[in-house]
């Protein structure tokens, strides 16, 4: 091992020590697993709470996760890190998260340290759902940890947008609109349509029912874990990976990757949003770090009170969403996802109705006229459900796209002075260095390769495609503005030529796109 290896304090205090993880499969949690793996080699073990899915057991879905590309790094150092990873079945809705006897000793008897990412990130979960994963499994979490006989550190993700209700949010535990013991109760009793009916009166001023529970969560555990080592960590939205160990490795479609792969494909042209509003983006490697940092703090200096961190990008002010759209449609051009409909275009706007009539011709139309041809060649007709299906999810997105907040980072200052330059150099989190335009190149790239899992050498041929998209857009765009040239100038009896001519010129356009894509 190198001496400078040797002189980090935070690789030091891994070793030999056991961690426990919930929401490893998930985004965070599998670039957390990486992470420790890789930069901690003398780690003891780490144990996944994994749930069986669609079939599979839990140690078959370690196997899976271990071995996709984002390990490929780690992999090549050492080829058997694998047998430092355990699977323990589980389900977090589940009572004691459905751990056997034998895994729940194993937990209480060997680790050190425990993560918790587990939760539904969904906007508009039902909120007795909501409920039972983001609150009611942190009480069961915590229950646990006070069994736990060599636990030394806690690390709670929630979400900076937990007290989205606040313009200024500082990096504290804010007392809920009701008590979490009430909604808990209610949620084993209570009928669902009752629920339903009263969830909007819950989350009152808040956008949905992720932020309300994860609001709940933080104030259970002020509660419940008093004389635990436990700190809360608040990441903005977590976007692809800057640097480590891919950059831009994601692997799904939530916040800006769904954006990137529906704006490449040419479905998604507008959205609900200020240009202006700060994009407080974060890269998954940089809130891991943190993850990582805040653990070994919080083991170290046993904190008297509950801390909480700040894991943002919106401090810097660097990055909006018309910034956001910017870079991503020019990286978007040379890059060119495949199979796409329409050369990628994008624009925000704060008037609705300017929304809908935006929406109704650029997506929702053209989504019609594709069905109408797919029905033509005797295909079954998609875009129009598509187009729905991806209205529906950018909608959840408009509270987001439409404000900025202030997000205190004092805490996380603080974190990173107390760490070694060498700790800084291997877990820092400092973005001072962030490139944003090549950032998003990465991400535009990573969507492509880890999420589309498209062939990068075919990018050139893509890259031509869209060219005929672009120039299909502009004769579309032309012929409209000649056909309400003609509309206002002309007579009427010339209106029905117009129309025949400009649905043969679409019709063309398409058969031709079609006739290319089966080429």
């Amino acid at each position: 091992m190198s001496a400078s290896t040797e002189a980090s304090a935070i690789i030091e205090y891994f070793k030999r020590k056991s961690i426990f993880i919930t929401g490893a499969t998930g985004f965070i949690g599998k670039q957390l697993v990486e992470k420790l793996v890789r930069s901690c080699p003398d780690i003891e073990h780490i144990y996944l709470l994994v749930r069986p899915k669609r079939g599979h057991a839990v140690n078959d879905r370690v196997k899976e996760l271990i071995a996709g590309p984002l390990f490929n790094t780690v992999r090549e150092i050492n080829p058997n890190f694998g047998e430092k990873i355990s699977a323990l079945q589980g389900d977090i809705l589940d009572p004691n998260f459905g751990l056997s006897a034998s895994d729940e000793s194993i937990i209480i008897e060997q680790c050190h340290i425990v993560f918790h990412s587990a939760a539904t990130v969904r906007f508009h979960e039902p909120l007795r759902l909501a409920i039972q994963m983001n609150v009611a499994s942190i009480k069961k979490l915590l229950a646990l940890c006070h069994k736990m006989k060599k636990l030394q550190s806690i690390v709670h993700v929630s979400t900076a947008y937990a007290n989205c209700n606040r313009n200024d949010v500082a990096e504290m535990i804010y007392p809920p609109p009701i008590q979490p013991g009430k909604l808990l109760e209610a949620s084993e009793w209570m009928d669902d349509q009752v629920f339903d009916v009263l969830t909007n009166k819950l989350i009152n001023d808040r956008p949905n029912t992720y932020t309300f529970t994860k609001a709940l969560a933080e104030y259970v555990i002020s509660q419940e874990a008093k004389d635990l080592p436990l700190a809360i960590i608040r990441p903005s939205i977590v976007g692809s990976s800057w640097r480590e160990p891919i950059p831009g490795w994601v692997d799904n479609y939530n916040g800006p990757s769904g954006l990137v792969v529906a704006t490449g494909k040419g479905m998604l042209r507008a959205m609900i949003g200020s240009d202006q509003a700060i994009a407080d983006i974060v890269p998954v490697d940089i809130c891991v770090n943190m993850m990582i940092s805040i653990a070994w703090h919080t083991a170290v200096k046993y904190p008297k009170t509950i801390p909480v961190y700040h894991c943002c990008t919106g401090h810097l002010g660097t990055l909006t969403w018309g910034k956001v759209t910017e870079y991503g449609l020019h990286h978007l051009d040379t890059i060119s996802l495949e199979s796409a409909i329409r050369y990628p275009n994008l624009q925000f706007t704060e008037n609705r109705f300017r929304y809908h009539c935006l929406r109704t011709v650029q997506e929702v139309f053209p989504a019609f006229l594709l069905d109408c041809y797919m029905r033509i060649i005797g295909r079954k007709p998609i875009f129009l459900k598509l187009s729905d299906k991806i209205y529906k999810s950018v909608r959840t997105l408009d509270f987001f796209t439409s404000n900025s907040w202030i997000f205190p980072n004092d805490n996380s200052v603080s974190l990173q002075n107390e760490m070694s330059d060498i700790d800084q150099k291997i877990f820092g989190f400092d973005l001072k260095e962030l490139d944003w335009f090549s950032y998003w190149r990465h991400y535009c790239m990573g969507a492509k390769q880890f999420l589309l899992r498209e062939d990068l050498a075919r990018t050139a041929k893509c890259r031509i495609r869209y060219q005929r998209l672009k120039r299909l857009q502009n004769i579309i765009y032309f012929t409209a503005i000649a056909l309400i040239i003609k509309l206002v100038f002309f007579k009427s009896f010339k209106i029905r030529r117009i129309f025949v001519v400009l649905f043969r010129l679409i019709f063309a356009g398409l058969s031709a796109i079609t006739a290319k894509i089966r080429s």
